[in-house]
């Protein structure tokens, strides 16, 4: 299902966040059932032509009421819910608000949403006159059109009135003084359950934000208590973009070369693929530098219109697009957390990713 492919739980890879629920239940969108999953890849291609974007990530977190009221949707949209969660894809809660909020908080990721989150302006005081934040969805025949939203500052007593009915209760990611902890979004977890889609030693793709419960850093769908594998190192994003339109993205894993070239770029348009040779540029990121060469291609590789000397590595500032053709561009991507030091560069990189037993496991996928 082309969906699956722009459903992530990662969040260095994510572009909007979005409570299923929010959007499947939103009477108008595609058709006039109570709940429609149809929604859901119909706002993808909202975002896609929004965003610029053919591969747009979302981040989706979902109320466990979606998949266990069974007058919601109908069976088989219930099983395809309950095959991404399983999966790892779509992340389930009881409740969802709180959860997309701290993800957005931590990654500055847009959040899809009508919600105005009234009863949480206080806990997130850049939510009150938000207007690049947040995005809303509007029917577009049988799709969905994505608009820009503001969020109003509203009295004081209309927040007091909304905290007085939601259950408020501190994000998991900050202690009372909202400090951010580093260290549960520093390091890689291991969660008790066995089968738990989110925190196992078979996951290879990265892996979400843990909570912070009573001193505890805890997986958020078993609620247990996670042991620590080590520093996290996090693989760099690039995308590929085509006349400033991003048509496809991969990843530069720490300390593993990629190779460049027309085997991987297979989503830029033919006429253009003949102008990036086989073994076309070389990126490698060790977790502080990011390098890329090129590989004495034959059109050759440009930052800021300057070509690069083939076959020497150059410093990649995250700021400039590397150019293989004048309308083929890479770009550094994926999110900024702001415990980093700056846009250009990861704080605190640590030496490994996963401890030796866990990367065998991982390795034996």
């Amino acid at each position: 299902m082309w969906i699956e492919e722009h459903l992530t739980t990662v969040p260095d890879v994510t572009d909007v966040v979005l409570d299923l629920s929010n959007v499947v239940r939103e009477r108008g969108l595609c058709s006039e059932r109570k709940a429609d999953l149809r929604r859901l890849p119909a706002l993808i291609n909202g975002l896609k032509v929004y965003l610029q974007d053919e591969t747009v990530r979302v981040y989706t977190v979902t109320d466990w009421s979606l998949w266990r009221r069974e007058d919601l949707l109908p069976q088989a949209d219930r099983r395809t819910l309950k095959r991404w969660i399983d999966l790892g894809w779509v992340e389930a809660r009881d409740g969802a608000d709180d959860r997309v909020l701290e993800i957005a908080d931590v990654t500055g990721a847009r959040i899809v949403s009508h919600d105005t989150f009234k009863g949480r302006h206080r806990a997130f005081p850049w939510i009150p006159g938000s207007s690049d934040r947040f995005l809303g969805m509007e029917p577009d025949g049988e799709g969905v059109r994505v608009v820009a939203r503001e969020i109003p500052i509203y009295p004081e007593r209309v927040l007091s009135s909304a905290e007085e009915q939601d259950l408020l209760r501190e994000a998991g990611l900050y202690d009372r003084e909202r400090q951010l902890r580093r260290a549960p979004l520093s390091r890689a977890w291991l969660c008790p359950e066995p089968e738990c889609p989110l925190f196992s030693a078979e996951r290879a793709d990265g892996q979400p934000l843990p909570v912070y419960r009573n001193g505890r850093v805890c997986c958020p769908t078993h609620r247990q208590a996670m042991a620590d594998l080590g520093p996290l190192v996090r693989p760099l994003q690039i995308k590929v973009s085509v006349d400033r339109k991003v048509v496809d993205r991969f990843q530069v894993p720490p300390g593993e070369p990629v190779n460049v070239g027309r085997e991987l770029l297979q989503r830029v348009p033919p006429a253009l693929l003949e102008w990036i040779s086989r073994r076309h540029a070389e990126i490698r990121w060790d977790g502080q530098a990011l390098t890329i060469a090129d590989l004495r291609s034959s059109h050759g590789v440009r930052v800021k219109g300057r070509r690069l000397t083939p076959g020497r590595p150059e410093r990649w500032n995250f700021r400039d697009a590397v150019a293989l053709h004048d309308r083929v561009k890479l770009v550094v991507s994926g999110r900024h957390y702001v415990f980093d030091v700056g846009p250009s560069s990861p704080a605190e990189p640590p030496a490994v990713a996963f401890d030796a037993q866990t990367r065998q496991h991982r390795d034996q996928r």
